[in-house]
């Protein structure tokens, strides 16, 4: 006959497993600064504080709904995560995406530079601007 304490020990052992399921998709669309409740200016101190108090408060051992608050903790573990990394921050906070790029770091400006190179520049900014006036002009006579 098992003793008290071991089927004490076997529920906690199945409630983890039940609560950690899903740990291998975090929330990609969430936003880190409202769910920790502080401003996109924010001190690592602040972040730091704010997620210790909601990890706290939202901890799935004490709330009787353990897989709410299991998806509470998880979305403000995630956004400490992305917040308290000044890499992630400064991704999150130029696209507003909290993907994980595949090489680190995409440099989306430089992206875009080269995508437009040689398709937007000073001649062709010139050209429109001729094109865009010269139509204004001939429309205001016609």
């Amino acid at each position: 006959m098992p003793t008290k304490s071991s089927s004490a020990k076997k529920s906690k052992e199945s409630s983890k497993e039940d609560i950690t399921d899903d740990l291998t998709s975090p929330p990609t669309e969430i936003n880190p600064y409202q769910v920790l409740s502080v401003s996109t200016t924010a001190t690592t101190a602040e972040i730091r504080s704010a997620y210790r108090k909601l990890a706290l408060q939202w901890h799935p051992d004490k709330h009787s709904d353990k897989q709410a608050a299991h998806t509470k903790f998880q979305e403000i573990a995630f956004a400490y995560a992305v917040l308290s990394d000044e890499t992630r921050r400064r991704r999150y906070d130029s696209t507003g995406s909290l993907e994980e790029g595949e090489d680190g770091e995409f440099d989306w400006k430089s992206w875009f530079r080269e995508m437009w190179e040689g398709i937007v520049n000073g001649d062709t900014i010139r050209e429109f601007k001729e094109k865009y006036q010269g139509e204004l002009y001939l429309r205001t006579l016609g």
